[in-house]
């Protein structure tokens, strides 16, 4: 007899304890109300050891993309009611044992969560108000006592109005019961019905001797997404409720936006994770709509979005007048035209000095004259004020119609800053390609220059030889060291300027040759042709070391970019995923961070690519 009773003690041990450890590895997923489709929120609770980044979310199948965020972190994680059986079946050390459980629930929750302890019997009744100082409890939980009645349902439903107008991410109702319900004038599913609304997760703990209600109570926690805990003796409540207390800590907010479409089609969203799965099946309202709802706030309405138009439509008629109306013509302007035909030789030398940037301008005038230099360069036949204002303008536009579209019409104000970026992309570029064909073209032109001088002529002669010879872009250049010699600058003189403008190193041994023979003379078309040949060296060497260096500048363009397309591609299929960074200042600071850490790469790797010869 008495190895039976410790074999069936046995038995009933190790099924608790598989019970306990079953409870611990599971995962659970709850729908949370209130979140309009398609954009679907979820608490989520983790097994033990599980981590966020190693949950799978699908919908029917189709994976999403989970934004999972742990409830610890939000203000109020959780909002928890506490009821207590107060009926007189809890006299005695039943109750000290349920009263020493709450207590240890209340001491164990996060810090930030707040709890309410209400009691029930006849009819159900306060005990504490919401608090989150733990300590806060001690006195009206020993001031506890039992009376006639056990109205349980009335108690649940209560304690979900109650839970109805609390901030908490998640909300939470542990009911602890002896006995069966006799004084509730709800019912079972009614206060269910009422549970599920407000987004409660009722745990029911059952003492012992708990089976009239048992049927009721497993479908009540059953459509909350809680749990029904029967407990074998009174020594397991403490930790069983210390045990819904680390639960409860362990509940993440699962957010993404649902790809399926269709008023009235079920739809099952499965959890996996570490070899664990959980299931919640919803129901497509009839208020889906296909596009993600737009934040509310006060740039988001109408009049805003009429300023802002109004606003943009201001700046293209402002930019359209000054692009269109007729610029005088300045004299110095109107002389250039006429300095090769000798009309210019009567006009003081500083009213036709080109505006060329110059080393020693201040910063802000040096970035001027390059970008009007650049300009002329690129051989676009527009003003410098009017590139820029064409860029900020387009920039308005494009950012205009793209914050329109998303819902985010302040994004327009990034507009003009990017659009000036733009604008001076464009023309540094077209300058560049200006710069890279006269590079190519000037070993060419120094023989032609050292022929020219071996032929007989002079130095000014072989300059307009070349002039006549090259390209058209590059015999710009040329033609004006004739036009300067021809205002009386000196061949020497001129060709410095040439070096200024034009900012090529090689020239600077052309202008030094220049300056050496007019000082101590020599065989100039002798050095020139010693300088075309370093010259022609220096351009392969050049041309190899941009080869061999090819995959490390796509690299660079590679490792920069292929963020921001991440980003864009996680924006297009879940915006709500990269919307939350902007909205969380740990996000902020990760983007801030993120952003410095892929400029400062790109400029190491351009460092490191770009070899100067």
């Amino acid at each position: 007899m008495i190895k039976r009773l410790l074999a069936l003690f046995m038995v009933m041990l190790a099924v608790f304890v598989s019970s306990a450890s079953a409870d611990a590895g599971s995962a659970r997923i709850s729908l949370q109300p209130g979140a309009q489709f398609p954009h679907r929120q979820f608490v989520v609770t983790l097994p033990d050891g599980a981590h966020p980044y190693d949950v799978h979310i699908s919908e029917n199948g189709v994976p999403v993309i989970p934004h999972l965020v742990s409830l610890n972190t939000k203000a109020v994680p959780v909002s928890l009611v506490v009821l207590l059986d107060t009926s007189n079946s809890m006299r005695g050390e039943p109750l000290t044992a349920a009263l020493d459980a709450a207590q240890t629930l209340i001491d164990q929750k996060s810090g930030r969560s707040e709890v309410a302890v209400y009691g029930f019997s006849e009819h159900p009744y306060v005990i504490h108000q919401w608090a989150t100082d733990r300590s806060a409890f001690q006195a009206s939980l020993t001031s506890v006592s039992v009376t006639h009645g056990t109205a349980l349902w009335d108690a649940v439903t209560y304690a979900s109005q109650e839970l109805r107008g609390r901030t908490g991410s998640s909300k939470a109702i542990v009911v602890l019961t002896d006995g069966a319900d006799i004084s509730s004038t709800a019912t079972a599913a009614s206060a269910t019905a009422v549970a599920r609304s407000v987004g409660a997760h009722v745990y029911a703990v059952g003492l012992p001797g708990v089976r009239s209600e048992a049927t009721d109570v497993q479908s009540m926690v059953d459509g909350t997404g809680g749990d029904f805990i029967r407990v074998s003796s009174l020594a397991d409540l403490k930790s069983v409720y210390a045990g819904l207390a680390t639960r409860l800590k362990q509940q993440y907010q699962l957010s993404y936006e649902s790809q399926l479409r269709g008023v009235g089609k079920q739809v099952t969203v499965r959890l996996d994770v570490d070899g664990v799965s959980a299931e919640q099946h919803y129901t497509i309202p009839a208020t889906a709509t296909a596009v993600v709802t737009a934040p509310s706030a006060w740039w988001t309405g109408n009049g805003a979005l009429v300023g802002i138009a109004l606003a943009v439509g201001l700046v293209i008629l402002v930019s359209a007048y000054l692009a269109l109306r007729p610029v005088p013509v300045s004299a110095r302007r109107r002389l250039l035209r006429y300095g090769q035909k000798g009309a210019a030789d009567k006009v003081s030398l500083p009213d036709v000095l080109p505006q060329r940037p110059r080393p020693g301008a201040s910063n802000g005038n040096r970035w001027w004259a390059r970008f009007v230099a650049d300009i002329d360069r690129g051989e676009i036949d527009v003003t410098p004020m009017r590139v820029l204002v064409a860029g900020m303008v387009g920039g308005a536009v494009v950012l205009g119609v793209v914050g329109l579209a998303t819902g985010y019409p302040l994004i327009v104000l990034a507009g003009p800053p990017l659009g000036i970026v733009a604008a001076w992309v464009y023309v540094g570029r077209r300058a560049a390609a200006w710069h890279t064909t006269f590079d190519a073209a000037l070993a060419d032109s120094l023989l032609v220059l050292a022929s020219s001088l071996r032929a007989g002529h002079s130095l000014l002669q072989a300059v307009a030889h070349v002039a006549e010879e090259a390209d058209e872009k590059s015999a710009r250049e040329w033609n004006e060291v004739v036009r300067r010699t021809r205002l009386g600058v000196s061949v020497e003189d001129a060709l410095d300027e040439m070096v200024v403008r034009v900012g090529n190193r090689d020239l600077q041994w052309i202008a030094l040759v220049a300056r050496v023979q007019h000082q101590v003379g020599g065989n100039m078309a002798e050095m020139f042709d010693i300088v075309a040949d370093t010259v022609r060296q220096r351009q392969r060497l050049r041309e190899a070391l941009h080869t061999l260096t090819a995959q490390g500048r796509m690299t660079r363009w590679i490792l920069t970019f292929a963020p921001l397309a991440i980003g864009v591609m996680l924006f297009l299929q879940s915006p709500t995923y990269i919307v939350s960074f902007l909205h969380d200042p740990v996000g902020q600071a990760l983007l801030a961070g993120s952003a410095v850490l892929i400029v400062i790469g790109s400029l190491w790797l351009k460092r490191i690519v770009e070899i100067e010869v």
